[in-house]
């Protein structure tokens, strides 16, 4: 089975990616909105509405739901589960982000790494037609990838351990790049886990897509979006620090800005 993480093995998420590991991202993220959103376009005094298609186990979310009137869609239930028991008062759906339609518009549509499992560009393309199906004109795509062609390099190895009440993981990945002439790349996890007495060994296996800004920009612009792209920090093992805004608002579209220090 791949992508056990979000299947058999999810009870191990909270442990090797805990919440609070997400307050510096949550932060970024408001400040982008906020500096970025019109106040204009939320009328009324009510707080905007944000849409994350992607929300996994929900840590990001949770730094969200106190500044935003949130919707939350992922694949996985057991990873909605999750979700729901951190956010208990944000609506979620289980739905694919690709072609999911939930008939509202929301000011904010995010995707965090979930968008990293895009693997061609028709995959791409169709998660950032469901954002815009999703969007009040004016409103504020977010798109998040853990990589960009530009800079990948590999193969690399990254590793940290965690600790629980229960349970004690070590978490270990390798990423590589088998065939640069596709557009994806691949990943291998292993959890070493210690609890009960029992120390097991478990593998998982994940593909993640891999495009060049100019691809991430191109597609934006094709749906109508004005684009800016910020460099921002990244983590351990040279992993994000990318994002992509596309704002569907009156600016006409074709116009990337690239705010690179």
């Amino acid at each position: 089975m791949t992508q056990r993480l979000y299947n058999d093995l999810s009870r191990l998420w909270p442990i090797v990616s805990p919440p609070e590991e997400y307050i510096p991202d949550g932060a970024l993220f408001r400040d982008i909105i906020r500096s970025r959103l019109a106040p204009s376009r939320v009328t009324g005094g009510r707080r905007p509405r944000l849409l994350e298609l992607g929300c996994g186990g929900g840590h990001l979310l949770s730094h969200l739901t106190p500044h935003f009137d949130a919707e939350a869609v992922d694949l996985s239930p057991p990873m909605l589960d999750l979700s729901r028991a951190l956010n208990v008062t944000t609506p979620h759906h289980q739905g694919d982000m690709r072609s999911i339609r939930l008939g509202r518009l929301f000011d904010v549509v995010l995707i965090y790494d979930a968008v990293n499992y895009m693997l061609s560009e028709t995959d791409l393309r169709a998660a950032i037609a469901t954002a815009k199906a999703h969007l009040t004109q004016g409103g504020l795509l977010l798109l998040a990838p853990d990589h960009l062609t530009d800079s990948f390099s590999g193969p690399r190895v990254i590793d940290w351990n965690r600790h629980s009440p229960n349970e004690d993981v070590t978490f270990i990945e390798y990423v590589a790049d088998p065939d640069p002439d596709d557009t994806t790349i691949e990943s291998v996890f292993f959890f070493i886990t210690n609890g009960a007495g029992r120390l097991e060994v478990h593998q998982d296996r994940h593909t993640f897509g891999l495009f060049p800004k100019a691809t991430w920009i191109g597609l934006l612009e094709e749906a109508g979006f004005t684009v800016e792209y910020l460099a921002t920090e990244g983590y351990e093992g040279d992993i994000g620090g990318h994002v992509f805004v596309g704002d569907l608002g009156d600016a006409a579209p074709g116009a990337a800005i690239d705010n690179r220090p």
